[in-house]
């Protein structure tokens, strides 16, 4: 099987990750919380109408969905072309590429079927007694966290 087929692969298998953790969210999920590790991981229904962090969340809905539709579509064709090119290098690029498309397909889908973004991941840390959270995510968010991170390490090392 070539790299592309293989990276074709991973692209659906981790789309349909998304979108079926989000759907199982969505459907299954009536409550906003469960506790899966006590003091550390839960499950959430969050339904994030803004960007990373829930900004832009108070925009007006119908300016801020074109909006935030028109961006992620746009990033999302630049990073399909750079993938294209890219796809055939040794490196690890072209893979972090599929990741990106992933994170930005996912949450596309979402804002086009639903008008908002699901996330469901809530990991936090009890210290004195307070919880510190970090904001709600979901699949998509990780792949394009864990792609760009590792594409700034795969830039520096080569600089």
């Amino acid at each position: 099987m070539s790299r592309t087929q293989l990276q074709l692969i991973l692209f659906v298998a981790l789309l349909a990750a998304d979108q079926l953790s989000k759907w199982w969210i969505e459907q299954q999920m009536p409550f906003f919380h469960m506790v899966v590790i006590d003091g550390f991981f839960n499950l959430v229904k969050a339904h994030n109408f803004g960007v990373a962090f829930s900004m832009f969340a108070d925009w007006n809905h119908a300016w801020r969905t074109n909006l935030l539709l028109g961006v992620t579509i746009g990033i999302a064709l630049v990073v399909a072309l750079w993938w294209w090119k890219e796809r055939k290098n040794k490196g690890i690029e072209s893979w972090l590429f599929v990741l990106i498309m992933v994170g930005a397909m996912g949450n596309i889908w979402d804002r086009l079927t639903l008008g908002y973004v699901v996330d469901f991941i809530d990991w936090y840390v009890v210290i004195d007694g307070h919880a510190y959270h970090w904001p709600a995510f979901n699949i998509a968010d990780s792949c394009i966290s864990i792609a760009v991170v590792l594409l700034l390490i795969s830039t520096f090392k080569k600089s």
